[in-house]
């Protein structure tokens, strides 16, 4: 119980209720859980650019460079937070796929030149 105490004051909760204690090792636990299927499913796609770059060139169709991709799911980005918070919500899984997308181009751009010259070899 020690780490959710821990945790429960690094959020600023300074009290000694059991269930509070408790909510914070639940919130603690399952955002780590959180935290680690995200990043074991970007692994799983970054791997599979390693292994075929061509992936990158069909995740960024209709552009033809990383950098246009990119600039394409910024400008969609910004559309979608000018929208009413009302409209925000029906794009919300369009939304949370583009940054994904951004993540993953960008991920894509850094490591590209190594990951090119080792499948070269």
């Amino acid at each position: 119980m020690n780490a959710s105490r821990a945790f429960a004051e690094q959020c600023g909760y300074a009290g000694q209720s059991p269930a509070m204690l408790a909510a914070f090792e639940t919130i603690r636990r399952s955002g780590i859980a959180e935290a680690r299927a995200a990043h074991f499913a970007r692994k799983k796609l970054t791997d599979a650019l390693a292994r075929d770059p061509a992936l990158c060139q069909a995740m960024i169709h209709p552009a033809d460079t990383v950098d246009e991709a990119l600039e394409d799911i910024k400008a969609f980005i910004l559309r979608t937070r000018a929208m009413p918070t009302w409209r925000r919500h029906n794009h919300a899984q369009a939304l949370r796929k583009a940054k994904a997308m951004r993540l993953h181009l960008r991920f894509f751009r850094r490591f590209a030149d190594r990951i090119l010259a080792r499948q070269a070899a």
